[in-house]
């Protein structure tokens, strides 16, 4: 990779709506409920009856054969990463959710899996998490969950990955398991402008997560409206960033 195009990956230009910022003035007005008032997060017991076939969230949409390709940017060097939409679904505590496989892909080498993480929407259009099998070699794709783990199992339970209607401020654990998946997301912004190397994403949706389990460790993810995940910037010792390159869809 030339120096010229690792200074542009580095360079991954944020802006952040009024919501976010304390100093913007006076406090913000009262936003009308969303989807993720009265959800008890994460659920204890997952009714299938409360799940849809398929995750079609304008946030977060998997439609299957969907491949996007990401460049992963770090102080020690950088990697392309693809996650596609698997066709087949995978019952987790009784719910058909969708399968997302993660590959790590090297010039001149076949794609070696990193992890299929797991997805389903609820009738009010939320998608929840319900966990994940994780290589046990390879870079993680999750650096705040970075262990297998599935909602029902050893009293694991599935968390939210992205509201029907995000609003700023809402908070919500995206997975539990103790001392597996403890990660948290909170909405920092629903217009956030997002500028990388491709192209410039606006009024995306960007949540700032955190977990316990990795302290030192702070990620900002950025949903783009049809897409999906286009950006997250890590913030640790070592500072990584995920940029898209582009989404295909069969």
């Amino acid at each position: 990779m030339s120096r010229r195009r690792a200074r542009a990956a580095r360079a991954v230009t944020v802006a952040l709506g009024c919501g976010v910022l304390a100093a913007c003035g006076a406090s913000p007005a009262p936003q009308p409920p969303t989807g993720i008032d009265g959800l008890t997060i994460p659920t204890p017991s997952a009714a299938p009856a409360d799940f849809v076939r398929g995750v079609d969230n304008p946030w977060f949409p998997l439609a299957p054969g969907t491949r996007w390709t990401y460049d992963r940017y770090a102080t020690t060097g950088s990697e392309t990463l693809t996650a596609r939409v698997l066709a087949k679904p995978r019952t987790v505590t009784g719910v058909a959710t969708t399968a997302v496989r993660w590959e790590l892909r090297r010039p001149g080498r076949r794609p070696s899996t990193l992890a299929v993480r797991w997805y389903a929407e609820d009738t009010a259009g939320n998608v929840w998490w319900f966990g994940q099998h994780v290589s046990r070699t390879g870079p993680r794709v999750d650096l705040l969950a970075t262990r297998s783990w599935a909602a029902g199992r050893h009293g694991a339970e599935a968390g939210l990955v992205v509201s029907a209607a995000p609003r700023v401020g809402d908070g919500y654990v995206n997975g539990s398991q103790p001392g597996v998946v403890e990660s948290r997301s909170t909405v920092a912004s629903v217009d956030a402008a997002v500028a990388l190397p491709s192209r410039t994403y606006r009024g995306t949706v960007a949540t700032h997560d955190l977990s316990p389990l990795e302290p030192t460790r702070q990620v900002q993810s950025f949903y783009a409206r049809g897409i999906g995940l286009v950006a997250q910037q890590t913030t640790e010792v070592l500072s990584v960033e995920l940029s898209l390159v582009r989404v295909r869809r069969h």
